[in-house]
């Protein structure tokens, strides 16, 4: 009788201990990064069970859940357990509470769990198998010089990792451009992966670079559908694996970046060369000026060039960069074309390039020389245009506006035949000759079409065009829209449909407005 307590506890203890240990709760993570997702999964073993509904944990959203059932024979007896797995995204230090579980009709509890957010991953992995660091080749350095920025994972082999990815940088104030893919080499017993990033400051001041982050997977096995050590063998383990994942941070870095003087934009070496296609040309044949720049730096921040010259259509093609990278340093080659159409002779002023000189320490200014081009023969297109009457609409109007002015009969005049009389006649003459001019037209023909509307309409390619309408770029909005269509067919590989009967027309109007 004296034992009898003991025996009336375990069989009050047992049922509960049997089915707590067929109900728990696992965590992926119990620490995380902000912003990190955290996966729980409650494991039961019965026939009917009923996880919780969750929508939320602690205040976040549950973003997904997933479930998965096993089934094991173990000595001819059955069992089946189910899991459900919650994911959600904690922004703060979080507790998932005690769960309801019911199982066969019967409710259990699982035990609450913390999980603590963090703001900065760990440099190293958990048990040391990785690390990660950056380190750049310079720390002071001037607006515009390229920095070279190496990002290098390093882990044992041993660690089995299946999968790395390298995030990529972003720093505020800095251009930034990869250099080729990341090397992978080794090192005893360590496996490197290394990518590489100039990086170019685009302001002055102290910068901290980091941490930059990285996030590594190794696979693990995961439970069978049913249990039998059938599956046990090594085939199986890619048909029962998931990737889990693990994040790690860097160190940081301090750049400290100088600004440049004399407000100059670029950093480096560079030549300039200017030429012309040629320097005797007809009146209003286009002239092309190719500037060409080469050199180490930061050849990207060159702007465009727009020469002004009086008196002459100037267009300016869109630059073409290209860059390289040799024995680690950053260049490229700069060229632009600038067309230029004029009646009379004129003078291609100099191009001037400023940038600091990497090394001599200095600004340096270059210059291309100015390019005097002859222009020979042909008519003025200023002059025809003032006597052709292109200005004219609106130096004529003025001065109709003061004739009539003078010529008003004021309504207070008393006596003789009344103004309205005088207009009525005026509107029937004007209506009159009208018609007379479209009859002779129909009789007689219109006038002959004019050589350069005719080479507009037989035009063969959008160059030949280009340079046929180049001289009219101010004379008409259309055929400025027209140009713009055509440089970018031309330099763009754009195939804009260009109507040439509607712009040998405008032409033919411009060069013959009184037809």
């Amino acid at each position: 009788m004296r034992r009898l307590p003991g025996k009336i506890l375990f069989t009050l203890l047992f049922p509960w201990l049997l089915f707590a240990a067929g109900v728990h709760l696992d965590v992926d993570k119990k620490e995380v990064l902000r912003g990190d997702t955290v996966t729980l999964s409650i494991t039961a073993e019965g026939e009917n069970i009923e996880f919780p509904v969750l929508k939320e944990i602690d205040g976040f959203p549950v973003l997904g859940t997933s479930q998965s059932s096993n089934i094991s024979i173990i000595n001819g007896h059955t069992t089946r357990s189910v899991t459900k797995s919650y994911t959600f995204a904690p922004m703060r230090d979080v507790t998932i509470p005690s769960l309801e579980v019911k199982v066969d009709g019967k409710l259990y509890k699982t035990d609450a769990v913390k999980i603590v957010v963090t703001d900065r991953p760990k440099q190293t992995s958990q048990n040391g198998e990785a690390v990660l660091e950056i380190k750049t080749d310079k720390t002071d350095v001037h607006v515009g010089e390229p920095v070279t920025l190496e990002i290098a994972l390093r882990y044992r082999r041993s660690a089995n990792f299946v999968q790395v990815e390298l995030a990529s940088p972003e720093f505020s104030n800095f251009w930034i451009k990869k250099l080729g893919d990341v090397e992978k080499s080794y090192d005893g017993d360590y496996v490197i992966e290394k990518q590489r990033y100039l990086i170019f400051p685009q302001k002055a001041g102290d910068f901290k670079l980091g941490p930059l982050t990285a996030k590594i997977a190794r696979r693990v096995r995961v439970k069978p559908p049913i249990r039998d050590p059938f599956f046990d063998d090594d085939f199986f383990n890619g048909f029962f694996a998931r990737l889990q994942w693990t994040r790690i941070a860097s160190n940081t870095l301090n750049l400290h970046v100088d600004p440049l003087p004399g407000n100059v934009e670029l950093y480096g070496d560079f030549t300039i060369h200017a030429r012309a296609d040629k320097t005797v040309v007809d009146a209003n044949q286009p002239v092309r000026v190719t500037i060409e720049i080469e050199g180490e730096g930061n050849i990207d921040d060159i702007k465009k060039f727009e020469p002004q010259i009086p008196d002459t259509v100037v267009y300016s093609d869109d630059p073409v960069v290209k860059e390289w990278v040799k024995n680690g340093r950053y260049g490229g080659s700069f060229k632009e074309t600038i067309t230029i159409v004029s009646d009379h002779d004129f003078t291609v002023p100099s191009f001037v390039l400023r940038y600091f000189d990497d090394k001599e320490r200095r600004i340096v200014e270059k210059k291309t020389a100015p390019i005097f081009v002859k222009v020979k023969g042909g008519r003025s297109v200023a002059a025809s245009k003032g006597t052709a009457g292109i200005f004219a609409p609106e130096k004529g109007g003025l001065e109709r506006g003061a004739a009539e002015e003078k010529s008003v009969i004021s309504p207070s005049e008393k006596g003789g035949i009344s103004p309205w009389l005088y207009l009525l006649a005026g509107t029937l003459l004007g209506a009159g000759a009208m018609a007379g001019m479209r009859e002779l037209k129909v009789r007689f023909g219109k006038r002959k079409e004019s050589n350069i509307a005719k080479s507009i309409r037989r035009a063969k390619s959008d160059r030949e065009l280009l340079d046929l309408l180049l001289p009219y770029a101010k004379d008409d909005e259309e055929i400025k829209k027209a140009l713009e269509k055509l440089e970018e067919n031309v330099y763009g590989k754009k195939r804009h449909k260009i109507d040439k009967k509607a712009l040998a027309e405008i032409v033919e109007e411009i060069e013959n407005p009184e037809s």
